[in-house]
């Protein structure tokens, strides 16, 4: 069963979609995309249950709710994703540490990764291209491994890793995402 998005004015309605050929429909997109040879995530969260989330405060929900604090215990993505001040080279090569300059969204939004040439960490509009979603949502995101590494602080939740989605489906702004779901057909996250 694969949830829909069907967007009419400004309220988002859903459908689920369980027809046969929606799902070979997503089947024949994958298999497309295999043999063009553009790697697929595996190993993924389903995220179809949890509501969509249509207003985002990049600040408080991603910036502080994910990279500080995704736990309430004060562990986030910034823990490992940091230069301290320049003492350090960040994990992965990404710095997430929101006290630091430049900001966390500089260094994600637009931005190709130096690690994997030719992929972006976050695509606005476009989670299903971004590489910031792949890790956290997937066990085998193309690369690397799922993040948080090791489950660290218990690791992101399906909400976060929706909320994630949505903020960057929503065009990933550096204020608050505008209630209005982008485009006609969404799959919300990667068929398990």
């Amino acid at each position: 069963m694969i949830r829909v998005e069907f967007t009419r004015g400004h309220r988002v309605q859903r459908w689920l979609c369980i027809l046969k050929a929606c799902g070979s429909a997503v089947a024949a997109l994958l298999a497309v995309q295999a043999q063009a040879g553009v790697a697929v995530p595996s190993g993924c969260t389903s995220i179809a249950d949890v509501p969509v989330a249509t207003a985002i405060s990049y600040g408080a929900a991603i910036q502080h709710g994910i990279f500080q604090d995704f736990n309430g215990m004060a562990q986030g993505c910034a823990d490992c994703h940091t230069s301290a001040m320049g003492a350090q080279f960040p994990s992965g090569n990404l710095d997430l540490d929101p006290t630091e300059s430049p900001s966390p969204y500089v260094n994600i939004v637009g931005v190709e990764s130096p690690d994997y040439p030719g992929i972006k960490y976050v695509v606005p509009g476009h989670p299903e291209q971004s590489l910031l979603f792949w890790k956290v949502n997937c066990d085998l995101p193309v690369f690397g491994t799922r993040m948080p590494l090791s489950n660290y602080g218990g690791g992101l939740s399906a909400e976060q890793q929706a909320e994630i989605y949505d903020w960057i489906a929503g065009g990933a702004p550096a204020g608050t995402t505008d209630g209005i779901f982008r485009g006609t057909f969404d799959l919300r996250g990667f068929v398990p």
